[in-house]
C-alpha cells in the first residue's frame, strides 16, 4: 500500500500541485452472528483504495479511486488537482510539518489470521450458550455476534513522509433478554481485543444475562433530586458527549459549552481526561494519525481544569497550536477532520461497591437511551432516558425503568465526587476507556 500511496503521489506532483498526499488503506472484516447454537449470519468482506490531497494556492482538491491501476491513480490525481483549483482559498489550509520520531506500537496480532473460521463460531456459540446457562430466566440471546477487522494504512506526502502500519482488532457482544412474570428486559455486554484468544466469551454472555435479569419488575419511580452512581457503559456515553465539546473545530466554530474556558475549572477535581492515541490496548491506536502527525497521550481535563482541545493541522494552525495527532479518518473517501482516539477517564480509585454504600437515596444507572439526541455539547443540556436500580441506605435495591435523568453538562461534571477505579473499554461511540462514577446530584423524572 504504501507503494501504490508514492504512485499516486507521484502522479499528483506531476499536476503542478504545491503540495500533494496521498493516502492509501486495505481492510479486511468478518461478522459472525449465532442464534440458538446455529450460525445465523456469517459475512465477510475486502476493500482498498487511494485518496489523494492537493493543495494549490491555499485550495484543497480531494478525489479517491478504488482503481489502483497506473490510469486510476493518474485521473485521481488529476480530479484532486482540479477540484483545488475552484476551491476557496484558505491560509490555514497545508501538509503538517514532518516529525522525526513517531511511537513503536504493536497493533498486529498474526492470531487473528491463524484462527480458523469455526473456532471464532464457537466463540460466539459459547457466548450464547454462558447466558442462557446461567440463569433459567433468561429466555433468549436475541444477538451472539463475532466481528474482526484488519487494515493496513500507508500516507506518503511531497514533504517527505511516507510511512504505513497494520493493525488488527475484534470483539464480541451479547444481548440477552430476560423474561419473568410478562415482562421483559435485555442486557448486553461485549468484549474487546486484538486476536480472539483475548476475549472473555462465557464472562461477556454471563454479564449480558444478569444485566437484564436485573432489571426485571422494574417500575417507575418516583421523581428525585439525588445523587446518581454511573456504570462504565453509562460514564462512556457522558464522556462521548465531553469529548464533542473538545473538538477544536468545534471550539473555534463556537458549537462548544468549552469555548473560552481552557485554564478555567470545567469538572470536580476528581476528573483527568485524557486522549491516548498511543495507548497499546485502544482499538484507535495508531503510530500516526490520518495525515501523518505522530499520535500521542494528550491531556484534556486535568483535576478539573480544562487544559486544552483536540487539533488536527488544520484547526490547529487556525488556533495558533500545533496538532495533537488527532487528524482521524475512516476511510480513503473522505479528507481528515477533527476527532478523539482512546478517550480515557483515569486516576480513579474508589470501588463501585464504596461508592453505592456512600449514598443514602439514590439511582445506579445502568442503561441509558436517546444519548446522541438528548445531550447537546453546545447548551449543555443533558436529559436521556434511563434504567437501573435505586439505593436505599447503601444497598442496591428495587429495579427502575422509563425515567429521565437530566441536568447541565458543566454542572453534572462539576458534582463527580468520585471515579471509579473499574476501567473498561467500551466500544460503542468511539474507543473510551471509562469507569463508573458517583455524581452528587442530578434530576431524576419519573411519576
Amino acid at each position: 500500500m504504501l507503494d501504490m500511496a508514492r504512485k499516486a503521489l507521484a502522479h499528483a506532483s506531476r499536476t503542478g500541485a504545491g503540495q500533494a498526499e496521498a493516502f492509501a488503506l486495505v481492510t479486511r472484516s468478518l461478522r459472525i452472528k449465532v442464534y440458538r447454537q446455529d450460525v445465523e449470519e456469517l459475512a465477510s468482506a475486502t476493500g482498498s483504495g487511494v485518496g489523494v490531497r492537493v493543495f494549490s494556492e491555499d485550495g484543497v482538491g480531494y478525489a479517491y479511486t478504488t482503481d489502483l491501476s497506473e490510469a486510476g491513480l493518474e485521473e485521481a490525481a488529476r480530479h484532486a488537482a482540479a477540484n483545488a483549483a475552484v476551491t476557496a482559498g484558505d491560509e490555514f489550509m497545508g501538509l503538517p510539518e514532518p516529525a522525526a520520531e513517531f511511537p513503536e506500537l504493536d497493533l498486529y496480532a498474526e492470531k487473528l489470521n491463524q484462527t480458523g473460521v469455526q473456532e471464532k463460531i464457537g466463540l460466539a456459540a459459547a457466548m450464547e450458550r454462558a447466558a442462557l446457562e446461567s440463569d433459567k430466566r433468561v429466555a433468549q440471546v436475541e444477538a451472539a455476534v463475532y466481528a474482526e477487522g484488519e487494515g493496513r494504512v500507508a500516507i506518503a506526502n511531497s514533504l517527505g513522509f511516507a510511512r504505513q502500519y497494520r493493525e488488527t482488532s475484534c470483539y464480541a457482544y451479547a444481548q440477552a433478554v430476560a423474561e419473568q412474570e410478562g415482562q421483559m428486559q435485555i442486557g448486553i455486554s461485549f468484549t474487546t481485543g486484538r486476536e480472539p484468544g483475548q476475549l472473555e466469551g462465557p464472562a461477556c454472555g454471563r454479564e449480558a444475562a444478569a444485566r437484564a435479569v436485573a432489571l426485571l419488575g422494574a417500575t417507575q419511580c418516583q421523581s428525585l433530586s439525588c445523587p446518581v452512581v454511573m456504570d462504565p457503559f453509562v460514564t462512556a456515553g457522558l464522556v462521548g458527549v465531553v469529548a464533542s465539546a473538545l473538538n477544536g473545530e468545534a471550539v473555534q466554530k463556537q458549537r462548544s459549552i468549552l469555548a473560552g474556558k481552557e485554564g478555567q475549572a470545567v469538572a470536580s477535581e476528581a476528573v483527568r481526561l485524557v486522549d491516548e492515541g498511543t495507548h497499546p490496548d485502544g482499538l484507535a491506536s495508531a503510530p500516526f494519525d490520518g495525515e501523518g502527525v505522530p499520535t500521542r497521550r494528550t491531556v484534556l481535563v486535568d483535576n478539573g481544569i480544562l487544559q486544552g482541545f483536540l487539533y488536527d493541522s488544520y484547526t490547529g494552525r487556525k488556533a495558533g497550536k500545533s496538532s495533537t495527532g488527532n487528524g482521524v479518518r475512516g476511510s480513503y473517501r473522505s479528507m481528515p477532520h477533527v476527532g478523539a482516539t482512546n478517550l480515557r477517564l483515569i486516576d480513579g480509585t474508589r470501588p463501585l461497591q464504596e461508592m453505592i454504600a456512600s449514598v443514602d437515596l439514590g439511582l445506579y444507572v445502568s442503561d441509558v437511551s436517546g444519548i446522541h439526541s438528548g445531550a447537546n455539547p453546545v447548551s449543555g443540556d443533558f436529559s436521556v432516558g434511563a434504567a437501573g436500580v435505586l439505593i436505599r441506605g447503601g444497598e442496591l435495591a428495587e429495579p427502575v425503568k422509563e425515567v429521565t435523568i437530566a441536568g447541565n453538562l458543566l454542572s453534572i461534571l462539576g458534582s463527580i465526587e468520585a471515579v471509579g477505579n473499574d476501567n473498561r473499554w467500551v466500544p460503542f461511540g468511539g474507543s473510551i476507556h471509562a469507569p463508573s462514577l458517583l455524581i452528587g446530584e442530578m434530576t431524576v423524572s419519573g411519576k
